[in-house]
């Protein structure tokens, strides 16, 4: 098994939002919430409070509270603040994408936003989101924070170009062996290598798990392993603890769909994911596909002309 999840935290040392970043990594939005709110919570500069901020509003993003962020975020708020909103925008209002876009586009190649690592964390998740993975790698290049090292190896491995994901990986292993979101990220990595590396990804979620909480990132993690075995009972069973945690999880949706078809259920009970993930979750990409395919399905139907005796 993999022993450095046990390895002494440097981050505790060095950063007052570790725990926060923690769980917000995790998935465990609420938690991160809360614990940013609390009064035992001190602050040693504008920066950390500015950070704070970005990481609840981001955290109501994850859990669909766009609201929130719309209201609360006014148009003189920092840099940061405001490329949070942006991404509730996009996140929310499918009519405002060109808009979003656009602004993005300007605050990018502005001499005093453009170098803003939370806008530029911000516009790699939307083109990510938007299968713009050129884009999501350009405006990732510069790597100055470890957040946006890991979105870039999401990015390598979406271009099925693991060698390049695991040369960011250990660019961030050199940056912070022992936090989270490294490990969380090397988990990927190993479960896109294949065979034995698998297994070690699940031990990493595993291990994560133990150590801190069974949050759905994890559990999705751990459940998408086993897929990767074939092993879609115990996976089903990793998914189904996540869907009691959070039922409109997208990830979780979409895996159960899956090891549905997998172990042999009634259609029905796809279907009924499928028809959750639909509604809370319009954009996701499995929508997309089987809205193109009724489509097509659809058309070709409309253009069948039955032949006459």
């Amino acid at each position: 098994r993999v022993g450095w999840v046990t390895r002494r935290e440097k981050s505790t040392m060095a950063d007052d939002l570790f725990s926060i970043k923690n769980e917000f990594y995790l998935g465990n939005y609420m938690g991160a919430i809360n614990e940013a709110q609390s009064g035992d919570l001190e602050l040693s500069s504008a920066n950390d409070e500015r950070d704070r901020d970005v990481i609840i509003y981001r955290s109501y993003i994850a859990l669909g509270q766009f609201d929130v962020v719309q209201d609360e975020v006014k148009e003189d708020a920092q840099t940061a603040l405001q490329a949070v909103k942006l991404l509730a925008t996009f996140k929310s209002k499918s009519d405002m994408k060109d808009m979003v876009l656009m602004t993005l586009k300007e605050w990018l190649t502005d001499a005093t936003t453009g170098n803003n690592p939370v806008l530029q964390t911000v516009a790699g998740m939307i083109y990510l989101e938007l299968g713009d993975l050129e884009e999501a790698a350009k405006v990732l290049h510069s790597g100055t924070t470890l957040e946006m090292v890991s979105l870039q190896v999401q990015v390598y491995l979406r271009m099925s170009r693991v060698d390049v994901a695991e040369k960011s990986l250990s660019l961030m292993s050199r940056m912070e062996d022992d936090a989270t979101l490294t490990q969380l990220t090397t988990a990927w990595v190993s479960m896109a290598l294949g065979g034995e590396k698998v297994q070690e990804a699940f031990y990493i979620f595993q291990e994560l798990a133990d150590k801190y909480n069974e949050t759905p990132v994890l559990l999705n993690g751990m459940a998408a392993c086993k897929m990767h075995m074939g092993q879609f009972d115990d996976a089903e069973k990793y998914l189904l603890k996540a869907l009691a945690a959070a039922a409109s999880d997208p990830q979780t949706l979409q895996n159960l769909v899956i090891c549905s078809q997998h172990t042999r259920k009634a259609p029905e009970v796809a279907n009924r994911y499928l028809n959750t993930l639909t509604r809370s979750t319009p954009s996701c990409s499995v929508v997309k596909r089987r809205s193109e395919a009724e489509d097509m399905f659809d058309k070709l139907l409309s253009s069948y002309k039955p032949s006459v005796a």
